[in-house]
């Protein structure tokens, strides 16, 4: 239980939080407000961070002078955000001070109410004491939970960067260091791991609708690997997010040689449906209503969703591309082949056609490109006073600026354009919003994708918002950067919070993160754990395709002479997608072998078939089924419990002898409580209590005729691995 008394000060928690621009020596130059007017001064520094930022300026008399840095012109603004600070301490330090108001006042208004009560005609007894424990409850939770110990911090980190659990060798080493930077160190190099990746790539293959095959309801085998690995290196470089939208937005080609088409392709045939999409995505706003209506709810009309359509109106992701394979006609090459296969036996009986054969061919229609017609047109039961039935309408949008279509080669430019603008007001904020989410759990607005137009009275904390809105743009959209702060805060470094916010305080916005919502694992986080447990490098296998892809998709079908020729060809493009080992050996490896223990390819989630096939481990514990933006679910179900009781992952992979840890904790030369030890940090980061050690010990005992079995050892280990995996501590983030 919370005590309410300790609600600690800012000046307590925030002291030292000012930070001066050292990348720039006093320097005298004329300033210029908003309002035109100057002054010369010299430019000492900044105080504070983002949208808070001060400008200290002294005057020719001496006098230093605070001025907030949004009321300078814009030139002035520029200059002074080319050398804002950018530590992460100093910006977390920001979120915090901003957080612990928002707090601090909530908890003195909830108290007001308190006080106020017994004095409310309109409640009898019974509703007033029901009131007054849910105030004291709203107000247990304005108040600040506790620091993570290290061992609660290490896990949480690992999972919310790495999407996974830390092996022994990591947890061992984090916290047995004595480095007081530790936890920022750690959170920087986890940052920059292939874990970091895998595991982002896990949220973006949710929000992008990302799967084998491509399009929704179409070819199969159109390869999504090119369009795969370019999200996975935007991840590994850290490319600016309005970089990476843009080109996802304005991309032409076949996807093999320009994988960011692989956006619009998902949407194959259906322009209005990726209208939609990519509004939910990237603005936070849910559109689809106005396709049919003026929408019921929002400020938009169905007007304006077909002017907004209408910018991707010339856009096509079928035909006019290249239908041909090294300048060969792919029709009359495919009937040729076919009939060399015919000839030497190779087709199955009563079969003229290599069915494959034509499939792969036949994904060469996918092109995105642009025509010169803009084919959306208003519908034809369209019953506004502003148009007619079947009338062509211009591009335009009914918010942020005017788009100036003559400035581009295309309307689609000019969207993309406007979309990732700094001045769209609803782009950067609804990627913060999400990426606050993915930290803490809940994000400032819910639902994520139902901004509203005016965030003042809607935003959990506006000032909250705007801030991290203005840093986001500070850091120049780096995703990688904005989230090192983030995790560097205070309040993320804080106990979950136990008591899950009702829907009232969800929905009206008054839940205010005395800490991290307590979450469970999403299924590829439990899975990926899993695989952490059974593989000495759990991230070593990776998956690659996007080269031979290209490759064969550039092969001359001319060349493919001979029936052997083209059951090699048919080899090679069955091979794409397949695990490849670490940077030690690049030689491609056998799927049915590599990664596999206890007849179950162990091989972490962001490098396997999406999605998995239904009954597989990640699909019954919620992974999405990528037809719907973030479809994912991390909800409970007695499939789930039968499968982690009984299911062979937890009774045959995991305890099996082959698995990593247990082969690593039966062959150690330490006694039996070591061992217990290794279990727990292994797969809980954190030591057993004696009482644990004891009765863990107790399941560990090998009966005296089976001590030099090695699969009795391993059952024996299995037990207590099963157990621990089984807790409720192991499925859930605290």
């Amino acid at each position: 239980m919370k005590a309410i008394h300790k609600l600690p000060t800012l000046s307590l928690i925030l002291g030292g939080f000012m930070v001066l621009a050292t990348s720039v020596f006093a320097e005298s130059r004329t300033w210029t407000d908003t309002q035109g007017r100057t002054v010369d001064a010299e430019y000492l520094g900044t105080e504070g961070a983002g949208a808070n930022t001060i400008v200290k300026l002294k005057l020719p008399d001496g006098k230093v002078v605070n001025f907030p840095a949004n009321n300078l012109s814009e030139a002035d603004r520029l200059f002074v955000m080319a050398n804002l600070p950018k530590d992460p301490m100093a910006l977390a330090a920001e979120i915090d001070k901003l957080m612990l108001n928002k707090l601090k006042s909530s908890y003195y208004d909830l108290q007001k109410e308190l006080a106020a009560l017994p004095a409310r005609e309109d409640l009898d007894a019974a509703l007033k004491q029901k009131e007054k424990e849910k105030l004291e409850r709203e107000m247990e939770m304005c108040i600040p939970n506790p620091p993570t110990s290290d061992s609660q911090f290490l896990r949480r980190v690992y999972l919310d960067i790495a999407g996974r659990i830390p092996t022994f060798e990591e947890a061992d080493s984090f916290l047995t260091s004595s480095d007081r930077n530790k936890r920022a160190s750690l959170i920087n190099d986890l940052l920059n791991s292939e874990a970091y990746v895998m595991n982002s790539f896990n949220h973006y293959s949710d929000l992008l609708r990302i799967r084998d095959g491509v399009v929704m309801m179409g070819n199969n085998t159109l390869k999504a690997d090119p369009y795969i690995e370019w999200v996975k290196a935007s991840i590994r470089e850290d490319k600016p997010f309005n970089e990476m939208v843009k080109e996802m937005i304005s991309a032409e080609g076949q996807i093999w040689d320009n994988p960011a088409a692989g956006y619009l392709m998902t949407d194959d045939g259906m322009r209005l449906c990726n209208l939609s999409n990519t509004f939910t995505v990237f603005l936070g706003t849910e559109i689809t209503c106005a396709q049919c209506h003026d929408h019921p709810f929002e400020e938009i009309y169905q007007m304006d969703f077909y002017r907004l359509a209408s910018f991707m109106g010339q856009t096509k992701t079928r035909g006019g591309g290249n239908n041909m394979m090294a300048g060969a006609n792919y029709r009359a090459e495919l009937d040729r082949m076919n009939k060399v296969l015919l000839d030497a036996g190779k087709l199955r009986p009563n079969q003229k056609t290599d069915q494959q054969l034509g499939q792969i061919f036949g994904t060469l229609s996918y092109n995105v490109q642009d025509g010169t017609k803009n084919e959306v047109q208003l519908p034809h039961d369209y019953k506004y006073d502003d148009g007619e039935p079947n009338a062509s309408v211009q591009p335009g949008a009914y918010f942020g600026d005017v788009v100036d279509l003559e400035k581009y080669e295309s309307p689609r430019d000019a969207f993309a354009d406007w979309m990732v603008s700094p001045s769209n007001p609803r782009f950067t904020v609804n990627l913060v919003n999400r990426l606050w989410k993915r930290a803490f759990g809940l994000a400032q607005i819910e639902p994520v994708d139902n901004i509203p137009g005016h965030l003042d009275g809607q935003a959990e904390n506006y000032e909250l918002l705007t801030f991290l809105e203005q840093m986001m743009k500070d850091l120049n959209y780096s995703v990688k950067d904005f989230m090192r702060v983030v995790y560097n805060t205070q309040a993320y470094q804080r106990e979950a919070e136990i008591y899950s916010p009702s829907l009232d305080q969800v929905d009206k916005g008054t839940y205010h993160f005395p800490g991290p919502v307590l979450r469970r694992m999403t299924a590829e986080q439990m899975w990926d754990s899993l695989v952490t447990l059974t593989s000495a490098n759990p991230d070593a296998l990776v998956r690659r395709g996007w080269d031979d892809y290209k490759e064969l998709m550039h092969t001359d079908p001319k060349a493919l002479k001979t029936a052997d020729d083209i059951m090699k060809f048919k080899e090679e493009f069955s091979k794409i997608g397949r695990s490849l080992a670490d940077a030690e050996n690049e030689e491609m490896m056998d799927m049915g072998k590599a990664g596999r223990v206890g007849g179950v390819q162990m091989v972490r989630a962001s490098e396997m078939s999406l999605p998995q096939p239904p009954g597989h481990f990640l699909r019954m514990f919620g992974q999405s089924d990528k037809q719907l933006i973030e479809n994912q679910f991390t909800g409970g179900s007695s499939p789930q419990v039968m499968a982690l009781l009984n299911g062979n992952i937890t009774n045959e992979v995991l305890t099996s002898k082959d698995a990593y840890l247990i082969k690593d904790v039966a062959n150690g030369t330490r006694g039996k409580g070591d061992k217990v030890e290794k279990l727990f940090l292994s797969i809980l980061s954190r030591y057993p209590t004696s009482a644990e050690k004891t009765t863990a010990s107790s399941g560990m005992r090998v009966k005296g005729g089976d001590r030099d079995d090695p699969n009795a050892e391993a059952a024996a280990l299995g037990n207590v691995v099963w157990a621990l995996v089984n807790t409720r501590e192991f499925m859930f983030i605290q």
